[in-house]
């Protein structure tokens, strides 16, 4: 299957925003044992001038993930020419998220015990209790149902993304079809509920679930310009047009994530065939990066604390190498030896 290699690095700099943003955990008032608090000058944290943008924004991956997924799921599903069945579209998912998912969860709930049991609290995310963890391990931890952060927390925003999934299933024939009208026709239905408030329910759990649509059907939206578009000089240049647009008067997130993603789908013209295999590597350490860094996390804080370190290390511009440099090492580990065996042996046996 053909790869959009400008996108698998658009992806891995969204991860990498958001393991650079939660770098705070190390600090106040995420470690229970830390005796920096962070708030009070986040400009102490490594490389903060070259870095500020992360450290402030970072958090903005999350939405540019959803972009990006809508955009990839338009290229997998829409215009093939077989069709595909629910069967193998919830299994390819399942098999693709739950496994990590799974696995960190426990050895968060793990290390929370350990820690509450050593150091009489829990790191960085609080309720990790057992209702917390049901709702975790049935992927609805994003939902509403929860009192507040809980175990490995960033699962929260692929938990959305799911009913994001189903309704683009639902809508499969629909998008085939009419493609950019019934896109047109599906964002007024999106705005209305947004504005109107037709749902009737509680206003952050319906702005997170309409936010994450709008961005997902955008980047499905970005995908039908590009496949309409033969020459791609046109979209580089109307991206970065739009990239324009959208810091102009109040930041435009809505805009400004669809023209990041179709300047990176754009771009694929001058991808020279030795570096597929580097921009390759890093889209596919994405996922665990994002899963992973915080029971790392919980495990250094721990550690460090049990030796006696002191936590002015994490302030340390080499430990911070060091760390996104295990972060990347892991994730690779993960990926090939966990993440795409398991997902294969799934998807094999259903």
């Amino acid at each position: 299957m053909k790869k959009f290699y400008y996108i698998e690095i658009l992806r891995f700099i969204a991860a990498l925003s958001v393991l650079i943003f939660h770098y705070q955990h190390f600090f106040q008032p995420f470690s229970s044992v830390s005796q920096t608090d962070y708030l009070a000058n986040k400009t102490l944290q490594p490389f903060y001038t070259l870095l500020e943008i992360f450290y402030n924004y970072g958090h903005y991956g999350v939405p540019l993930f959803w972009t990006i997924s809508g955009f990839v799921f338009a290229f997998v599903y829409l215009g093939s020419q077989k069709n595909t069945s629910g069967k193998s579209f919830f299994i390819n998912r399942f098999a693709r998220l739950y496994p990590l998912h799974f696995a960190t969860l426990l050895i968060v709930a793990l290390l929370q015990i350990v820690s509450n049991k050593y150091v009489s609290n829990y790191q960085i995310y609080q309720y990790n209790d057992l209702y917390h963890f049901f709702l975790n391990i049935f992927f609805v931890s994003g939902w509403g149902f929860t009192e507040g952060y809980s175990f490995n927390y960033p699962i929260w925003s692929v938990s959305v993304e799911l009913i994001i999934y189903l309704v683009f299933f639902i809508f499969i024939s629909n998008l085939n079809k009419y493609k950019i009208k019934f896109l047109f026709l599906l964002y007024l239905i999106l705005l209305g509920v947004d504005k109107l408030g037709l749902d009737g329910g509680d206003e952050n759990i319906k702005s997170i679930f309409i936010d994450c649509a709008k961005l997902f059907f955008s980047g499905t939206f970005v995908f039908f310009l590009y496949e309409r578009f033969k020459n791609k000089l046109y979209l580089i240049l109307l991206s970065v047009l739009l990239i324009l647009l959208s810091w102009v008067g109040n930041f435009k997130l809505f805009l400004f994530f669809p023209a990041i993603l179709l300047f990176f789908a754009a771009i694929e013209i001058f991808m020279h065939d030795k570096a597929k295999r580097t921009f390759e590597f890093f889209g596919n350490l994405t996922y665990a990066l994002y899963l992973l860094h915080i029971p790392v996390q919980i495990i250094i804080i721990l550690i460090f604390n049990y030796f006696n370190i002191m936590d002015e290390i994490f302030l340390n511009n080499y430990f911070f190498i060091l760390y996104l440099l295990l972060m990347i090492v892991l994730s690779f580990v993960s990926f090939k030896f966990y993440e795409k065996p398991i997902n294969n042996k799934i998807r094999s046996f259903f």
